[in-house]
Formats: C-alpha cells, structure tokens, sequence
C-alpha cells in the first residue's frame, strides 16, 4: 500500500496518538529554529519527505513523519513566524477518506482518553461542523478536530498559546 493509500486507509491506534501528544506537550515550546529542530529529533520525528510551502496565509512547510517500524506515516504541516514554530498539524487521517466507523471510535477514544489525562477539553466547539476539542498543556493549545462526513479527517495541531493570544489581541484591537 503506498502512503498516500496508508494515509486514506488505516485508521491509527487511539493508545499511540494519545502517547505521541503527551510525548509533544511534556516539551517546551521552542523559542528559535535551533530549538524546532531540537524538539523534532527529541520526538524521534524524521522529516522523511518535504514539501513546498504552500499555504495561502503564510508560509508552511508540509512533510511526512516516520513515527516508528510499522506505524502508519503521518503527514504534517508546520508553520513558523520569523524563524520560530508556531504550529505542527498531524493528519492522522486525510479527508479524502472515506467515512468509518472505526474513525469516529478512535477519535472518541482519543478525545476520553485526553480528558482523563488533562480535564475536561477548555474549548469543547461546540455547533462546528465535524468535532473539536481543545485543550491548553504546557504553554501550547492542542486541538482535536475530526470529520466523518462525507469524507473522514482526523487531525492534531499544536499551537504556541503565547503566539497565538498575541495574534487574537492584534486582530481585536484593529478591528
């Protein structure tokens, strides 16, 4: 199966995806490029293939992680401001799949297991289409979001909440 069937098709172990996110927000935020690479190698994480930067707001770089022997890749995107990581996503699950029970299983037994560990989600979204939870661990927000519509997605991002409350107030106070 090639990987972008991998990503489509297999539906990740609830128990590995909770490990790696508690594995990422035991860590510090990184502060500079040295730091981002620091914490990429400290994750184990290898940048096995990159792509262009391609998102319309801002530049993003877009890779696969090998996250171990026999685990599926995840494909991730991670954004920077001036140099320093703001954000990594993990698509656990591209929305091209199609809609399976089994995803809407792993997402609940993330989600449950996540509550245990951290509380209650501090931004549960409510009314959006698909599901979202958000949590704030360790100076970082980490949101789960997934939809099994008419396709199925399964993504984790990990945002510097300094960053990111800096930009909320920016975009208040010129609004």
């Amino acid at each position: 199966m090639t990987s972008p069937e991998r990503f489509m098709n297999e539906i990740p172990e609830p128990e590995a995806i909770v490990a790696l996110v508690q594995g990422l927000a035991q860590q510090a935020w990184p502060k500079s490029g040295a730091e981002s690479g620091a914490l990429f190698a400290r994750m184990g994480w290898r940048r096995e293939r990159q792509f262009p930067a391609s998102r319309e707001n801002g530049p993003a770089d877009e890779f696969v992680l090998d996250t171990g022997v026999g685990s599926p890749p995840v494909f991730a995107t991670s954004t920077e401001t001036d140099g320093v990581l703001d954000s990594i996503y993990l698509q656990l699950r591209l929305g091209e799949a199609l809609p399976d029970p089994e995803a809407t299983d792993c997402f609940q037994a993330i989600i449950t297991r996540l509550a245990e560990i951290y509380g209650e989600p501090t931004i549960p979204w409510h009314g959006q289409r698909g599901l979202r939870r958000m949590w704030n661990v360790n100076g970082m927000d980490i949101d789960v979001h997934f939809g099994n519509d008419s396709h199925s997605s399964l993504m984790i991002g990990f945002l510097d909440e300094q960053f990111f409350a800096e930009v909320e107030a920016y975009a208040r106070e010129h609004s």
